[in-house]
C-alpha cells in the first residue's frame, strides 16, 4: 500500500500514532489545545508570537526544565500559525532533540530573551537544527493532526435538534415518514 507523498510506511504509523494521540479540543484552537498538551505532559507549554523577516525560521521550540517554549510568527495566516505550532508540538511529542549548528536569526533570539535569559537563549537556539527525519515526521505530524482538527465530525447536540423538531411539528404538523399513509 502506497503512503501519500511517497511517505515509508515506518515514518506514515509512527506520525499517524503520535498525531492521533493529541487530545484536539472542540472547538480547536492552538491555545486550548496547548493548555491541554502541557495538563497531560505535566510541565507548561507556552507560546511566544514572533515577528521577524523572511529568513527566519517559520517556528521554534524550545524546551528548558522548567518549560516548553513555542515561538510561531505572527505576520502569516492564522491557518498557517496552526501548522507551526502544530510543527513544533510533532518535534516536542517525538521526543526530537536537535543538533549543532543553529541558524537562528537575532529576531527569533531577541523576541525570545524577553521570557527567557539571553544566555538560555543562545545556549538552546545553538542545538536546535533537526535531521531530515525529524523535520519530516514533525511536518507529518502536523498535517495529521490539522486534518482531523479541521475535518472531523462536528456533533450535533440532541436537545437543539429536538427543539428544531418539536417546532416543525408545530408549524407544519408531524412529519412524514417514508411508507406512511397521508392522514386525510
Amino acid at each position: 500500500m502506497g503512503y501519500p507523498g511517497g511517505v515509508e510506511h515506518g515514518l506514515w504509523q509512527r506520525c499517524r500514532g503520535v498525531a492521533d494521540s493529541i487530545p484536539l479540543p472542540e472547538p480547536f484552537g492552538i491555545p486550548a489545545l496547548t493548555e491541554s498538551l502541557a495538563r497531560l505532559r505535566g510541565r507548561p507549554i507556552e507560546l511566544v508570537p514572533l515577528s521577524g523577516s523572511e529568513h527566519s525560521p517559520c517556528g521554534v521550540l524550545i524546551s528548558t526544565d522548567r518549560a516548553d517554549y513555542i515561538g510561531y510568527p505572527v505576520d502569516t495566516t492564522a491557518l498557517h500559525q496552526q501548522h507551526i505550532v502544530l510543527h513544533e508540538i510533532g518535534h516536542l511529542l517525538c521526543g526530537h532533540t536537535g543538533g549543532s549548528g543553529s541558524t537562528v536569526s537575532t529576531v527569533v533570539s531577541q523576541a525570545l530573551t524577553t521570557q527567557l535569559s539571553e544566555e538560555l537563549v543562545r545556549r538552546v537556539l545553538g542545538r536546535s537544527v533537526y535531521t531530515e527525519r525529524q523535520e519530516q515526521e514533525a511536518e507529518l505530524v502536523a498535517s495529521l493532526a490539522l486534518q482531523r482538527a479541521l475535518h472531523r465530525p462536528r456533533p450535533t447536540t440532541t436537545g437543539q435538534l429536538t427543539d428544531q423538531m418539536v417546532r416543525l411539528r408545530q408549524v407544519f404538523g408531524w412529519p412524514l415518514r417514508r411508507g406512511a399513509a397521508r392522514r386525510g
